[in-house]
C-alpha cells in the first residue's frame, strides 16, 4: 500500500477518534450546572458579587422540597399556558419574612405569582436577589427594579427553612459548553471521516513505490540496449568481410593489366626494342 496513502488514513483516523473523545472530556453538563448552585442552607452566610441597581440580577432564590399550586414543581403550566406559576399562600407568607441585608438596605426581592420556572424538579423560584423583575400584563419581564448589591459576604435570615441561591451565568455558561462541545466533536467527526476517506481512495489509486520494479525494468533496457549492440556490431562485421572480398588491391589489377598487354603484343608479333647501349 502506498505510503501517502496509510499517512492520511491514520491521520483521519485519528481526528475521528478526538472528536469522539471531545464528547467525553471536561465537566459533564450536570456538573456544570451544579457550579450554579453558590449557596444551599438555612440562616447561612453567602458570598455575592457586585450588582448595579435596576440591572437584571443573576441571582435567583429558591424554596427547597416545595411545591407551586398545582403540585408540581415548574415547567409548562396548562392553567397559565406558559412556565409561570404561583406559589401557595403559606409558602407566600414564609418567604416574605426572609431577609438578606446589606447594612439597612434588603437586597431579597420575593416574588409569589406568576413566577418563571423552566423545570420540574426539587426546587421552586421565590425571588431574586438584589434586583426584581418588572413585568407587563401578559406576564413578560420588561425590566428590572432594585437597589443592587455590594460584592461581600452576608447573612441569611430565613427561620430555618431552608433556602437554595442559584448563579444563572453559570447555567448559561454551561448551555454555551454542550454546544461547543457537540458542535466541535461532530466537525471533528466529520472532518476524520472525510479525510480517512481520502486516504482510502488513494489506497486504490496511487501504485505501489516497489524498488525491485524500477531495477527490473532497468534490466530489460539494459539487455535490449545491449542486444541491438551486438547485432549492430555483427552486421558491420560481415559488411566489413563482404568489402573485403569484392574489392581487390590497386597493385594487383595493376600488374594483370601489364602482362595482359605483353601477352597480346607477343601474339601479334610486335616486339619491343631493347634499350639503347649506354656510352
Amino acid at each position: 500500500m502506498n505510503k501517502v496513502a496509510i499517512v492520511v488514513m491514520v491521520v483521519g483516523f485519528l481526528i475521528t477518534i478526538g472528536g469522539v473523545a471531545l464528547i467525553f472530556t471536561g465537566d459533564s453538563f450536570e456538573e456544570n450546572v451544579e457550579e450554579g448552585n453558590i449557596y444551599e442552607g438555612a440562616n447561612g452566610k453567602i458570598t455575592i458579587e457586585q450588582v448595579d441597581p435596576n440591572n437584571e440580577s443573576k441571582y435567583i432564590v429558591h424554596l427547597v422540597d416545595v411545591k407551586y399550586v398545582g403540585g408540581t414543581g415548574g415547567g409548562y403550566n396548562e392553567a397559565h399556558g406558559n412556565d409561570t406559576w404561583n406559589l401557595t399562600d403559606a409558602d407566600c407568607d414564609k418567604i416574605k419574612s426572609f431577609s438578606l441585608k446589606m447594612e439597612d438596605t434588603e437586597m431579597f426581592y420575593p416574588q409569589c405569582n406568576y413566577i418563571e420556572d423552566l423545570f420540574d424538579d426539587k426546587y421552586i423560584v421565590v425571588g431574586r436577589l438584589c434586583n426584581a423583575p418588572v413585568y407587563d400584563r401578559e406576564g413578560n419581564v420588561v425590566g428590572h427594579k432594585g437597589e443592587g448589591c455590594r460584592a461581600g459576604t452576608h447573612t441569611w435570615e430565613t427561620n430555618e427553612s431552608v433556602v437554595m441561591v442559584y448563579d444563572a451565568e453559570k447555567f448559561g455558561g454551561a448551555i454555551l459548553e454542550l454546544l461547543a462541545k457537540g458542535f466541535g466533536s461532530f466537525a471533528a467527526c466529520c472532518c476524520g471521516v472525510v479525510v480517512l476517506f481520502v486516504g482510502i481512495v488513494l489506497a486504490f489509486t496511487l501504485q505501489d513505490d516497489d524498488p525491485s520494479k524500477y531495477y527490473q525494468q532497468n534490466n530489460e533496457a539494459g539487455s535490449t540496449t545491449s542486444g541491438a549492440k551486438g547485432w549492430d556490431e555483427q552486421t558491420d562485421y560481415i559488411h566489413r568481410e563482404k568489402k573485403e572480398d569484392e574489392v581487390p588491391e590497386t597493385s594487383e589489377m595493376a600488374t594483370s593489366e601489364s602482362e595482359q598487354k605483353k601477352e597480346e603484343k607477343k601474339r601479334s608479333g610486335e616486339y619491343e626494342l631493347p634499350p639503347p647501349p649506354e656510352i
